[in-house]
């Protein structure tokens, strides 16, 4: 019974209150409803993120910056290879350049020796009696000092070549072939000059010297005629014993020769001997 009369107070009341109003409030409590209540004690709510700002939001990764790091560094390597291999090149031509130099200057050395020589030759046929005998006397000369000194082995056999060539010269002389006195005084002198040279020089720092005039030249035994000077070279052919040779030029121990039969290469000095005259 209390009940109704309280239902009966409500209604009563709701009928007093606008229907609008009624609605408002019904609107409310259901959102209400909908918002979850924050539990007590709890902590606060996290502040809503906001949006990095546009030129923020635009940075690079450090994966990019990384990538752009290594692509200026091969740039940069390729430009250095670029500028090493033009470099190179420059020093190339420059290498080339020199190269092409010293061969036109030993082409013109050359030439300059040969026509040297040819002259000497010439005047050689030209000689006169007071030539020949001033060019045998140099040669008696600078023989002797070589006898005074002591001399090895291999020294004994060239100086032997040279006295047989300084008397090949004189008897020439006596026959008034002066041409041929002053071929023979020069051969000798050659010989004494390997014997001075090779004393002089150390066995590394043994250089080819010319002989100004060519020396006939007999092979004393078989002798190997090698492709270049010294024992381990490779032997090009054997030479028999009297086979006959000419001797252009010498390096050290060693005499560069051409032989009868077009060959050429280098014999030991103490396997040979100068041809004069008939073997």
């Amino acid at each position: 019974m209390g009940s109704f009369n309280q239902r009966n107070a409500v209604d009563a009341a709701l009928g007093h209150i606008p229907g609008r109003t009624i609605l408002l409030l019904f609107g409310l409590s259901i959102a209400g409803c909908s918002i979850p209540t924050k539990p007590s004690g709890s902590e606060p709510e996290p502040e809503p993120i906001v949006a990095a700002p546009l030129a923020e939001s635009s940075a690079k990764s450090p994966c990019e910056i990384e990538l752009e790091k290594l692509l200026a560094e091969k740039a940069a390597q390729h430009q250095e290879i670029e500028r090493l291999q033009k470099v190179l090149a420059e020093k190339d031509a420059h290498i080339r350049s020199q190269q092409v130099r010293q061969q036109d200057q030993a082409k013109t050395l050359q030439e300059t020796s040969s026509q040297a020589a040819q002259a000497q030759v010439k005047l050689r046929r030209l000689a006169t009696r007071p030539a020949a005998a001033s060019a045998i006397a140099e040669v008696e000369m600078v023989m002797g000092n070589l006898k005074s000194s002591p001399i090895a082995g291999p020294e004994q056999i060239l100086q032997t070549q040279a006295q047989r060539l300084l008397d090949a010269a004189t008897a020439s002389y006596g026959e008034e072939n002066y041409a041929a006195a002053m071929d023979h005084a020069a051969q000798a002198r050659q010989f004494i000059d390997m014997v001075t040279s090779n004393r002089m020089r150390k066995a590394s720092d043994q250089v080819t010297v010319s002989f100004q005039v060519p020396i006939p030249l007999r092979a004393t035994s078989n002798s190997n005629l090698r492709q270049k000077p010294g024992l381990s070279s490779a032997v090009v052919k054997t030479l028999k014993r009297d086979s006959l040779m000419t001797a252009e030029s010498y390096r050290g121990d060693w005499l560069h020769v051409s032989t009868a039969d077009g060959g050429a290469g280098w014999v030991l000095n103490t396997l040979v001997e100068a041809q004069v005259g008939k073997p």
